[in-house]
């Protein structure tokens, strides 16, 4: 009588990868530069004393980068207003004022144009 028995082997064993943080809290800069990161890992760490995160990576050989944010707060307004929130304000001339600048340069040139001459 044969027996079946309702279970699979793997050779290869199984484990589950330890669930890792992707953020952390940490104490200023000197706190996200000692945090320790395994190879090709990625975290964000959070200041706890001022406004700023920080995005601190780690390539294959374990070698970390990291770059530093800065926290405002936006209301949904201006989430919703603009795609890109980080546009920078930009100031712009009517085509009026572009030309009467253009006239200004113009005469600018003619009379380094005549004291040349002279």
């Amino acid at each position: 009588m044969p027996y079946d028995y309702n279970y699979s082997y793997n050779p290869y064993g199984s484990f589950q990868q330890p669930r890792q943080n992707t953020y952390a809290f940490v104490n200023g800069i000197e706190g996200a530069k000692s945090f320790i990161l395994q190879p090709n890992q990625t975290v964000l760490l959070m200041d706890s004393e001022q406004p700023v995160c920080y995005m601190k990576q780690a390539n294959g050989l374990g070698q970390s980068t990291l770059r530093y944010f800065k926290l405002t707060e936006v209301n949904e307004a201006d989430i919703r207003g603009n795609n890109n929130i980080q546009a920078v304000k930009q100031d712009f001339v009517s085509k009026s004022e572009f030309d009467e600048l253009c006239k200004k340069f113009e005469k600018l040139s003619k009379k380094l144009e005549v004291k040349k001459d002279e």
